[in-house]
């Protein structure tokens, strides 16, 4: 067995742990001296990603919408003046059919009329006959009167009440005539106007009394829509004065529309009159709108508005000078959007430092004229070529980083 002291394995390993103790700490030394501290990396946001429209300053017409029920102008209602067995009906008189004014929509038996004329005829002769008869005696009575008193004949001396009775009922046989001949008229029942069958509700062999519905009519040469505007609506119209005629072309003008179909049809027609009250019931005022030859029958080309048809209509109004229009996404709350504000300055956004960001979002006031649910008309608070953001934003902050992802080409002027 070797002594202890005398083991070399032993001296090996207390040699290596004095060596790493010593390595250890050496290295601990250099490091308390440089002082440096590992970095950690901060994962900074990205910013949202944004939609813009760059406003552009320019004349704006005010387009307002409405919308009515297209309706003929003039429309009437065919009565029976006489009465009678309906001899004949136009061909033109049915449901749809066009005719001319004078012409003859359906004739009642006149042979009972044609009588009643010759009648009076013969009456009105019986009376011219008592007439002279009269005035003869009249003369004769005069002329005995004077040579016997020398002087003028009156009253009951003269004939004056037999004169007075002839001459009334000569007066009333020409009456009776007229009566006749005017019923006589009447067995041709004529149009009043051009215009179109709305309705025929006889036909020949039928026997008609006196105020017996034969049909209805309406005028095809203008039709009118009543077009429904609330009180601020009426301050972007220039309307006609009350009472007035308005010159050709300085009417507002009015584009009606219509889908059928899948088809968009639009008429032209300019605004004539405003009514001038206001509705108790929904608190409109309803302005009308003229369409001139609606059916097309003067040119013989285009759609035809026909009687009944419900329209959009846009009016437009007065004109405002360097206004902006934008989509209506566009407006926050009521008189607010977001600009992009492109200053080469350092901001803080959510706690982080960004130096020199590209695009950053500002809250700006502005004046709105007018909206709807398409566009805002802005005129005030907005220049020419800045970007106005049209996305949403959750938890936008004024001075908050965007970074912009295209403009918002919307059509603002359809």
């Amino acid at each position: 067995m070797e002594p202890q002291g005398s083991n070399p394995n032993r001296w090996l390993k207390i040699i290596s742990t004095f060596a790493v103790a010593v390595v250890g700490i050496g290295l601990a030394a250099v490091l308390v001296q440089s002082g440096r501290v590992p970095e950690s990396q901060v994962a900074m946001p990205k910013p949202p990603s944004v939609e813009v429209h760059t406003a552009v300053t320019a004349p704006h017409t005010y387009r307002i919408p409405s919308q009515g029920t297209a309706l003929p102008r003039t429309s009437v209602r065919l009565v029976s003046e006489v009465s009678g067995r309906v001899v004949s009906v136009a061909e033109s008189f049915n449901a749809g059919q066009v005719f001319a004014k004078d012409d003859v929509l359906l004739t009642i038996d006149p042979r009972d009329y044609e009588l009643a004329l010759t009648q009076a005829k013969a009456q009105v002769a019986q009376a011219e006959l008592r007439l002279l008869t009269e005035i003869n005696e009249a003369d004769v009575v005069r002329r005995e009167w004077q040579l016997l008193k020398q002087e003028e004949p009156t009253g009951l001396q003269a004939r004056e009440p037999q004169l007075a009775s002839a001459r009334a009922a000569l007066e009333a046989a020409r009456a009776t005539e007229e009566t006749a001949r005017r019923n006589l008229d009447r067995c041709e029942i004529r149009a009043p106007f051009d215009g179109m069958v709305a309705k025929a509700n006889v036909r020949p062999g039928q026997i008609v009394a006196l105020a017996t519905p034969l049909g209805e009519l309406f005028a095809t040469d203008v039709a009118e829509v009543r077009l429904p505007l609330t009180a601020s609506d009426l301050g972007f119209i220039n309307l006609p004065i009350p009472g007035t005629d308005s010159a050709l072309g300085q009417a507002p003008r009015v584009t009606l529309s219509a889908l059928a179909n899948g088809k968009r049809t639009e008429w032209q027609g300019q605004l004539v009159r405003s009514e001038e009250t206001v509705d108790p019931v929904n608190r409109m005022v309803y302005v009308v709108a003229q369409v001139a030859d609606p059916y097309g029958l003067a040119k013989r080309n285009g759609a035809p508005l026909r009687n009944g048809t419900f329209v959009q209509a846009s009016i437009d109004g007065r004109t405002q000078e360097n206004a902006v229009v934008l989509p209506r996404e566009a407006l926050r709350r009521r008189d607010r959007v977001w600009i992009v504000n492109e200053e080469s300055t350092t901001q803080k956004w959510l706690g982080y430092r960004q130096p020199n960001p590209q695009h950053w979002l500002t809250f700006r006031p502005v004046a709105v004229s007018y909206a709807d649910a398409r566009h805002v008309v802005v005129t005030n608070g907005i220049r020419a070529g800045e970007q106005v953001i049209t996305s949403l934003i959750a938890g936008a902050i004024n001075g908050m980083a965007v970074e912009v992802r295209g403009t918002n080409r919307s059509e603002l002027d359809e």
